[in-house]
């Protein structure tokens, strides 16, 4: 009779030991574990992004923003490595509604596609902006020369585009020096601040804990993810760069693709 009750008392402790139900599901939660996709890197970016591992794992809203389900209208940017485009083609496809223009890059170097580009998209009715690859490994001073010589305000559409993707080896209170004085160069020659585009991990990196952002306009890349991205400080953003190979009609090859988050709207880059 002992040793009924002893077997009794084994076979319970199997059946309802809170040991063996933790350890299953320790198990099966380690095996689902994922970290962050890679954010992108441009072709002319030497910058080498990193899985942001202390990212929450569940999605969360943006502050200010709703559920980004729905229509929100789309565009692209390009530049010389598109090649010619056909853009009375681009300008009938329905997932073009802006477009990015590469003029400048540094102190030097200017697209040689975008005088091209800037006058055949703008004909063909397309909503048209420009924007300069920043190196911060030049002076402030320089890449505005440039910047303002090849751009002219008086043919732009949307505000001008500020890709800031690299540290070009400088410290990080060279970046930010350099780069808050081209902003300012820029803000004073257009009236209004420029938006800002750059990859979800380097915001989190150089952006997120500096407040002098805070009233700049971002656009922000992430590829290989189906939800809308959202930044380490939960500030929030206009338009989510989603993907480097879109296909659109009049282009050959691979295109960035981008859009508009929650209830931003295009009006909100509008220059003019």
């Amino acid at each position: 009779m002992n040793l009924y009750r002893i077997l009794i008392i084994i076979l319970s402790l199997f059946i309802v030991s809170p040991t063996f139900a933790i350890k299953k599901k320790k198990i099966k939660k380690g095996e689902m574990v994922s970290v962050g996709a890679p954010e992108p890197d441009g072709p002319a970016s030497s910058y080498q992004a990193t899985p942001d591992v202390n990212a929450p794992r569940v999605k969360q809203p943006l502050i200010g923003l709703i559920a980004y389900e729905g229509d929100h209208l789309h565009g692209i940017d390009v530049s010389h490595y598109q090649g010619r485009i056909d853009w009375r083609a681009v300008a009938k496809d329905k997932n073009v509604g802006y477009v990015y223009l590469k003029a400048t890059e540094s102190n030097y170097m200017v697209d040689d596609t975008y005088a091209y580009n800037l006058a055949e998209a703008r004909k063909n009715g397309l909503k048209v902006g420009s924007y300069h690859f920043f190196r911060p490994g030049v002076s402030a001073a320089g890449q505005f020369a440039i910047f303002k010589r090849v751009i002219d305000k008086k043919k732009q559409d949307l505000l001008p585009l500020i890709d800031v993707e690299v540290t070009g080896g400088v410290s990080i209170e060279t970046l930010h020096a350099r780069l808050q004085e081209f902003l300012r160069l820029v803000t004073e020659e257009y009236g209004r601040r420029p938006v800002i585009y750059t990859g979800r991990n380097f915001y989190n990196k150089y952006f997120a804990g500096y407040s002098f952002y805070k009233p700049y306009l971002f656009m922000i890349a992430m590829y290989n993810t189906e939800e809308q991205p959202y930044l380490a400080n939960g500030d929030d953003y206009v338009i989510w760069q989603y993907s480097c190979k879109g296909r659109i009609n009049g282009i050959r090859g691979e295109v960035d693709q981008s859009r508009f988050v929650g209830r931003h709207t295009l009006s909100e880059i509008m220059y003019k």
